[in-house]
């Protein structure tokens, strides 16, 4: 890394390589807000029904209303290798 806080490429690369490169930063900030967006969607409730485990009522998801953890949690969460603790 050079004193600007640039690491120079001494290599030759093809225009869309370069295409690339330069959305890139913008691709995954995007996708890292959607991420957390789809996260923040996706988060247990109380599912409202009768239990004999009052300490552990049954939780559902509060946007899909799936069985907590829900699928599209669950994805995510082994996309992007989170804590298991987050979706018990």
């Amino acid at each position: 890394m050079n004193r600007e806080g640039f690491v120079p490429i001494k290599t030759r690369l093809a225009s869309t390589d370069l295409d690339f490169l330069e959305a890139s930063r913008d691709d995954l900030l995007a996708f890292s807000e959607l991420s957390l967006r789809l996260i923040d969607l996706h988060q247990p409730r109380d599912a409202g029904g009768i239990t004999s485990d009052t300490a552990h009522p049954i939780l559902r998801c509060r946007s899909c209303m799936w069985r907590w953890p829900c699928p599209t949690f669950r994805a995510i969460t082994e996309a992007f290798s989170i804590g298991h603790d987050l979706g018990s």
